[in-house]
């Protein structure tokens, strides 16, 4: 019998990359996707035409109940900050299948400014050796309070629950709605709308960074795990935390290359880049100390003990296709822009 995988976000970033990793290699899947209505099920079904739809949100209960109940796994890549999703969804799980549910977080839960904004910090945090550290950072920390909510209701209703956290997510995804990230795409449209670059006051804090194709392979190779006997080699529950990334970037580094790539293209007056203070940069862009100003430095060690690899090229050779989207999203293509 097929195995049946309900994922929440579908028409988002992740979520749509993944939609299309599984259809590629697991066509016998039977994949259920949650949408927000009619307009978007049409959408998702002429990408997927064996899939199928349910019309809800994430604070739908019933109909995240019913899904849980039916799924062999469950990816909730829809938000990281909801909580009601996962405790709707757990609960069926709970009285169906007892499958699995993996949940999506992220890196910013390390966000380290110890060092000082725009400082780098030596700190890495490995997914084995500092679990402990991980799964006990208080609110404070973003995502920290539902991934240790998630972790409690799986063990609460005895559903394997995975927590998947990924960082800087680059290239243009291939999803059916969205497929446009978050950090190099607000930090490129925030260059291109002030019309010079710019870091958080010396712009040497580290990040690590993934594709969004290899992200969704790590997805891929933990729901595999998940399918077999008892989770195969897999860690759930409170050894169940994730991290995904493939290399480091300094955020000088990448706003250099953006801003040559912008000037060269015509959409900045020039590839200067300015030390802005964290008040400054707040000014451009209000999550410019949280997305471009700290430290984030990761070491997924359990999905690669599990056989994943990342092969996409390096961050810096997807640059000029990340500018090209922004520049045809602002309408700015050949024409420097200051606002």
């Amino acid at each position: 019998m097929a195995s049946t995988i309900f994922i929440t976000g579908v028409t988002g970033y992740i979520g749509g990359e993944v939609a299309v990793v599984f259809a590629e290699k697991h066509p016998e899947y039977n994949l259920v996707f949650l949408v927000r209505n009619s307009d978007q099920a049409k959408t998702v079904k002429a990408r997927f035409p064996s899939s199928e739809t349910v019309i809800g949100d994430l604070d739908s209960h019933d109909i995240l109940f019913e899904q849980g109940k039916r799924a062999d796994v469950v990816l909730q890549t829809a938000s990281a900050d909801h909580i009601a999703v996962g405790e709707s969804i757990i609960v069926g799980m709970a009285q169906g299948k007892k499958g699995h549910y993996i949940h999506v977080s992220g890196s910013g839960i390390l966000h380290d400014v110890t060092n000082g904004f725009g400082n780098p910090s030596s700190k890495i945090y490995h997914d084995t050796s500092d679990l402990a550290a991980i799964t006990s950072f208080d609110s404070s920390h973003v995502h920290a309070d539902i991934d240790a909510s998630v972790t409690a209701a799986g063990l609460k209703h005895g559903i394997p629950t995975a927590i998947v956290s990924p960082v800087t997510i680059y290239g243009v995804g291939r999803g059916p709605i969205k497929t446009r990230s978050l950090q190099i795409p607000f930090l490129t449209e925030a260059i291109i709308k002030r019309g010079k670059a710019f870091t958080v006051l010396e712009g040497n804090n580290i990040w690590d960074n993934v594709h969004i194709t290899d992200l969704a392979e790590a997805y891929n190779v933990l729901t595999e795990e998940a399918l077999k006997l008892n989770g195969g080699k897999s860690s759930w529950g409170k050894a169940g935390y994730y991290f995904v990334e493939s290399a480091e970037h300094r955020w000088k580094d990448v706003v250099t290359e953006l801003a040559r790539i912008a000037h060269q293209k015509g959409a900045i007056k020039s590839a200067e880049v300015e030390k802005l203070s964290v008040e400054d940069a707040s000014a451009v862009h209000p999550w410019a100390p949280l997305l471009w100003g700290g430290n984030c430095r990761s070491r997924g060690d359990r999905i690669r003990a599990l056989g994943w690899a990342p092969s996409a090229r390096k961050i810096e050779e997807y640059l000029p296709e990340m500018v090209d989207f922004e520049i045809k999203s602002l309408g700015t293509q050949s024409s420097a822009t200051i606002f």
